[in-house]
């Protein structure tokens, strides 16, 4: 995985259903400083966090930085603080004419002194306009290629991908897997080029040696939100990276049936891929703490402070909606403070993860001031990701406002089960996949992406008829809760091992612990 994992609870969450099931599960990750981590886990898998050295990518941008700071040799490098120099020795001199003998070498002496700053001056003059004329050409340029996503290469693009090779490859040949379970378009590459150079390491006579590559799509690449470094370029060398090796992989995986349906179409690939949404536990029914609110509409005894509502120090009865997420332009969480001042006494609380410490929060928070709202928004700091449909239900409703991309039209994230398994109506933005899910379950309402009126206006329709939404259905809970999408996790590993993959059959782990660092 390109991260330290911490965060991404997808990934922790199938590593502990395969470590159940009584596979060795090892999750690689990306240490956030220059030590190797191995830790076991509490599900009995082993996560091994390594140092990411970006030679690739750095050595690709030092060299683009020296492409744009080469100018013509003739002029030299850069001369102000000369410049300044000489015009302050020129002063000092023209006040030396004015006192004492030898006023006529003196002045000669001036007279060409004079000559040598007009050149330098002249030339200063050509090298900042030769400065100008480089760094505007190279602007035009780099913005001509960032907008330009066809003929990409993603070599020279996206040189990340081959450190991602440098960092896990070594790691991946140690540990000799079964199954190389490959998060994300970054690490696609290295888990088909691992699994192909341990089918060469076995000799013949053993017969073939067969590494299963399973790839689990976390979006639709193509469809990236574009902002920021994420230009067309960008995603584009993503995308080309991601087709090159897709097709070759044993098994694909993903989040939503509109990304499953686009993959095959686009790839041709010979089945659908797998559906596994990313959905959290059921929440425990009990939080045995002595100092507490009050039981909550579930009828759940709630400690100061566990849940969101004490976390803020909000009273029950005051309208609390929550956003809980990353904290990127494209999320919409602009659009939800801007409705505020339109929503009379409602709270806005922005669960920022991974922190809300972020330049992103702080532009929000700069928004909540300037329309005036900055006592009714709340930033706070995530919690586990498996305390956080507990931690939410407290709110009343949650808010999805994602802005418009094509990834955004097919995504079904993990806080729209987040909200709803926790008893949360939501409201959502009209993206494809999200309307057709909110509109078929009833579990919430739709508004236009970016319109804050639109968003302020349903809001109040939802915050006037909570329990209307919620979602109550015994078995879709189920289906739609984590444990559901486990057994299909099982399923897909069952077909490509040829073998029973249960639940409850894993083992402690501390022999796969040891194991793991023996082999590190």
């Amino acid at each position: 995985m390109a991260n330290n994992v911490i965060n991404d609870s997808r990934v922790l969450k199938e590593a502990a259903v395969l470590a159940d099931a009584g596979l060795r599960v090892t999750v690689l990750g990306v240490s956030l400083d220059e030590h190797t981590s191995v830790d076991r886990l509490e599900s009995g898998a082993v996560m091994v966090r390594l140092p990411g050295t970006f030679t690739f990518r750095d050595g690709r941008r030092r060299r683009r930085q020296r492409r744009r700071d080469w100018r013509l040799p003739l002029l030299g490098g850069h001369i102000p603080g000369e410049l300044v120099v000489r015009k302050a020795l020129l002063e000092a001199r023209r006040a030396e004419l004015n006192i004492g003998a030898g006023r006529g070498p003196r002045l000669l002496g001036h007279r060409a002194r004079q000559l040598v700053f007009a050149g330098a001056r002249a030339r200063g003059l050509l090298i900042r306009h030769q400065n100008r004329a480089f760094k505007l050409g190279w602007r035009v340029w780099d913005g001509v290629v960032a907008r330009t996503p066809w003929a990409v290469s993603w070599p020279g693009t996206v040189p990340e991908a081959y450190d991602y090779e440098t960092i896990f490859g070594p790691v991946i040949d140690r540990l000799d897997p079964d199954v190389i379970h490959a998060h994300d378009m970054h690490t696609i590459g290295v888990a088909v080029r691992a699994a192909a150079r341990s089918a060469r390491a076995v000799p013949a006579i053993l017969g073939p040696r067969v590494v299963k590559v399973v790839y689990d799509a976390h979006e639709y690449v193509p469809g990236i939100a574009r902002y920021g470094a994420r230009t067309p370029r960008f995603i584009a060398a993503w995308a080309r990276h991601e087709r090159d090796y897709l097709p070759v992989v044993d098994r694909v995986v993903t989040v939503s049936p509109a990304i499953a349906e686009r993959l095959r179409r686009e790839h041709a690939l010979d089945r659908l891929p797998d559906v596994i949404l990313n959905t959290p536990d059921l929440p425990e029914p009990n939080l045995p703490e002595p100092d507490v609110l009050g039981p909550d509409r579930f009828g759940v005894t709630a400690p100061i402070g566990a849940d969101i509502r004490g976390r803020i120090g909000l009273p029950a009865g005051v309208p609390l909606i929550v956003y809980s997420g990353g904290i990127t332009v494209v999320r919409g969480i602009d659009t939800a403070i801007r409705a505020l001042p339109k929503l009379p006494g409602v709270h806005l609380a922005v669960v920022a993860v991974p922190s809300p410490d972020l330049p992103g929060v702080d532009v929000l928070r700069k928004l909540a001031a300037d329309v005036g709202v900055t006592e009714r928004v709340h930033f706070l700091h995530p919690v586990g990701p498996r305390e956080v449909t507990a931690f939410l239900r407290t709110a009343d409703a949650g808010i999805i406002p994602m802005l418009r991309a094509p990834n955004h039209e097919m995504a079904l994230p993990n806080k729209l089960f987040e909200y709803s398994l926790g008893g949360l109506p939501v409201l959502v933005s009209d993206m494809a996949s999200l309307r057709e899910f909110v509109t078929r379950t009833g579990i919430g309402e739709v508004f236009a992406a970016g319109d804050s009126a639109d968003f302020a206006a349903k809001c109040t329709v939802l915050l006037g008829q909570l329990d209307s939404y919620r979602l109550t259905d015994p078995a879709f809970r189920e289906e739609a809760a984590w444990s559901g999408q486990a057994a299909r996790l099982r399923s897909v590993y069952a077909d490509l091992l040829d073998r029973d993959v249960k639940k409850g059959q894993g083992r402690a782990g501390s022999d796969d612990y040891k194991l793991v660092r023996r082999l590190l």
